[in-house]
């Protein structure tokens, strides 16, 4: 600071002041008059002289009057972000805010000092100003430095780590308290019967009418499915089969774009229904009747009169095309349960992950009722069609990215569910309707009485079976608790008295205890799991179960954590009608967390109209910590320059910045990044934390720090 004035003042800091005091009025030769001297500064000093953008600088004028006149201060600044003085009688000081680029040369800042006659000093301030990509302006990862944080937990050392789901699920309700990216993995087949495997969103069956939330829209317990048209029959299983009546006040709008039969028309306890043509023939032939067979409650099974809609056929009937379809989109799965699509009216909720669970030695579905033709020889463990021609709802795609039967084809990817939204599973079979309480099979019970006997069963070759329990049309006519006990890492055996396992040379002991289980898959699925495209799953010697729900319903799904791992849950299903064996491995699947995590800064750097940021430096170290094996575990790094909207002063994340993709090394990894190309000066940047195939694995960011350069918009 250089001083240049009357008398000369002392240097300060290193840089000059210059002083310069206003001249006197001139006046005549001969007319003497007081003389009045300018104020004098007695101190001149500024806390730094050199600044980086956004530095600090405070400077401060110590001034005294000859003539005793009250003083005032003023300030002004050639570029930068003066604040407000605080002065006083003799002093005055300003904090200064150096600017993020230079327009116009070197900044300089102006202090003036006034007396009561008129007459000013000024002190002019110069900077030494540089930029500099070596300086972080990263602050340490806290809570309230991210715009978004999504599965990500801060831990306590300031690290960021993927934070997987380690909660149970419950058959009764699947859902997750955070986002997920989900994945369903086809493990294991062996039955007679043919299976679909979808699911619907709980909201959107609240949406449509055919659940009451009782006033808790949170809590899916104590929810009951709604009866609208009082006929006895909840409305979504009403709409499952169509069992409307056409006309008059029970009437329901039809789910679908066209019926296959002319609606047949029946009266069952006084109430009129319309026969399904999911459970009638090509003719569509009318099939109702009134007959006595066992009551499908608990106990010693009664036969009782009851009422019986639909057909099936038989394991000798001849297939025919156009038999047991409600059309649609595919003829054998109920449209309601279709993906939306003209073919259903747009009235589709389902989202269809696998339209054939079938993997056999065979090229047959049970009577070619498959939803898709069975085109495989092979048993290995993957689904005898071509799984990637469909998306992951089961719509057809217009480019097939993996032709043919791959290994590919075993799991389809469910992409993001938001949190807090439940799914609900469903199983659609195709098989022989058999009502053998020997077999503990039953028809579906469409209607009950108080006392839990079926008014009227269901006989029909399209069975669904829910995730929910309570939601599903069969009787549980054993009626024990547990429903079934099975030891998981048992190999099963039909040779196993599950009745009596204990006793069972077959059975198997559980860990830590003496009880003896049957096991729950055979050794080939055993051996399959622990393979790596089931993430090396071992399944140790636990006892897992199916409970019953209550209101007698038959659960038809046996939903238990990997236990080894975390992040997967292994989902076999019963597909018989009451349950028969109920060995509950008819089909096997493996539900996935694919976690994915998502860090976004906030702007990390001043909101400048006058400047744009030219260079980004970014340097950090992450880690892949457990078993982290293939390129699917990864981290990845993206950093933009427009992260904010600003509006009227008030500014906010802009959800479509233009991301610079970094490419950095795992562990130690550096870029230095031209971005002069890309307009802005707000810059942030954000990092996708992936899991991979195994859920042990925890990517983790430790630090990351961030420098930049900016320049003039319009140099």
């Amino acid at each position: 600071m250089h001083l240049n004035r009357f008398p000369l003042l002392a240097l300060v800091a290193g840089s000059a002041v210059c002083v310069i005091a206003s001249p006197q009025p001139a006046h005549a030769e001969f007319t003497p008059r007081a003389v009045y001297l300018p104020p004098q500064l007695t101190s001149a000093t500024q806390s730094t002289a050199a600044v980086h953008p956004g530095n600090l600088s405070v400077l401060q004028l110590q001034a005294t009057d000859p003539q005793g006149s009250p003083l005032t201060f003023s300030w002004s600044a050639t570029t930068g972000t003066p604040g407000t003085p605080v002065s006083d009688a003799l002093s005055s000081t300003l904090e200064w805010i150096a600017p993020q680029c230079l327009v116009n040369g070197p900044p300089q800042v102006m202090g003036t000092v006034t007396n009561g006659y008129g007459l000013s000093t000024q002190a002019l301030f110069d900077f030494d100003f540089t930029q500099s990509l070596d300086i972080d302006h990263q602050p340490d990862f806290t809570p309230s430095g991210f715009d978004e944080l999504t599965n990500v937990a801060l831990l306590s050392g300031g690290a960021l780590r993927l934070n997987t789901y380690l909660g149970q699920l419950s058959s009764e309700r699947i859902m997750f308290p955070n986002e997920q990216h989900l994945a369903i993995t086809f493990v294991h087949e062996s039955a007679g019967a043919s299976h679909s495997l979808g699911y619907v969103y709980y909201d959107d069956l609240v949406a449509r009418g055919y659940v009451n939330t009782q006033g808790t829209p949170d809590d899916s317990s104590d929810d009951t499915l709604v009866d609208a048209n009082f006929n006895g029959i909840a409305d979504l299983h009403e709409d499952l089969y169509n069992l409307a009546p056409t006309t008059g006040p029970q009437a329901r709008p039809y789910i679908g774009a066209a019926r296959r039969c002319a609606p047949r028309p029946f009266s069952s306890q006084g109430a009129g229904y319309t026969m399904p043509d999911l459970a009638l023939n090509a003719n569509c032939a009318a099939a109702f009747v009134r007959q006595s067979i066992p009551d499908a409650r608990p106990g010693t099974h009664p036969l009782l009169p009851v009422d019986i809609v639909g057909a099936s056929p038989t394991e000798g009937s001849m297939p025919n095309a156009n038999a047991w379809s409600d059309l649609g989109l595919y003829p054998r799965i109920p449209n309601l349960l279709e993906p939306t699509h003209a073919m259903n009216n747009q009235l589709g909720l389902g989202h269809l992950v696998f339209l054939l669970a079938d993997d056999d030695d065979d090229q047959t579905t049970f009577n070619q009722l498959g939803t898709v033709t069975d085109t495989s020889y092979v048993v290995e463990g993957i689904p005898d069609y071509d799984v990637s021609r469909y998306d992951a709802h089961g719509i057809q795609r217009a480019v097939n990215p993996d032709p043919g039967i791959t290994p590919n084809d075993r799991t389809v990817d469910l992409g993001i569910l938001p949190a807090g939204k439940e799914l609900v599973f469903f199983l659609v079979t195709q098989y022989e309707a058999i009502h053998d309480l020997d077999q503990k099979t039953v028809y579906p019970c469409l209607r009950k009485a108080p006392t839990g006997q079926c008014l009227l069963h269901l006989r029909s070759p399209i069975n669904v079976f829910f995730s929910k329990a309570k939601w599903n049309l069969d009787q549980d006519p054993v009626g024990q608790m547990p429903v079934a006990q099975r030891n998981l890492g048992c190999a099963y055996t039909e040779e196993c008295d599950a009745d009596a396992p204990q006793s069972s040379p077959s059975a198997c002991t559980v860990a830590n205890s003496s009880q003896r289980l049957c096991g729950w898959l055979d050794s080939e699925a055993l051996a399959r799991l622990r393979q790596p495209p089931y993430g090396n799953l071992f399944l140790p010697m636990t006892a897992a179960g199916v409970t019953a729900q209550g209101q007698g319903s038959m659960p038809h799904l046996l939903l238990n954590a990997a236990v080894t791992t975390t992040g997967q849950w292994l989902m076999g299903f019963e597909d018989m009608s009451g349950g028969g064996d109920r060995d509950f491995n008819d089909v096997v699947f493996l539900l996935r967390n694919l976690t994915e995590g998502r860090v976004r800064s906030r702007v990390l750097s001043p909101d400048d109209a006058s400047c744009k940021i030219a260079q980004v430096s970014f340097n950090k170290f992450d880690n892949l910590y457990g078993v982290c094996t293939g390129a699917a575990a990864s981290i990845t790094y993206a950093l933009a320059t427009d992260c904010n909207v600003c509006s009227a002063g008030t500014c906010v994340p802009n959800p479509t910045p233009t991301w610079h993709t970094l490419s950095l090394p795992p562990g130690s990894g550096s870029a230095t990044v031209d971005v002069s190309s890309t307009p802005g000066q707000q810059l942030c940047w954000k990092a996708e934390l992936t899991q991979g195939t195994d859920p042990t694995c925890l990517p983790t960011l430790h630090f990351v720090d961030v420098g930049y350069t900016s320049v003039p918009v319009a140099p």
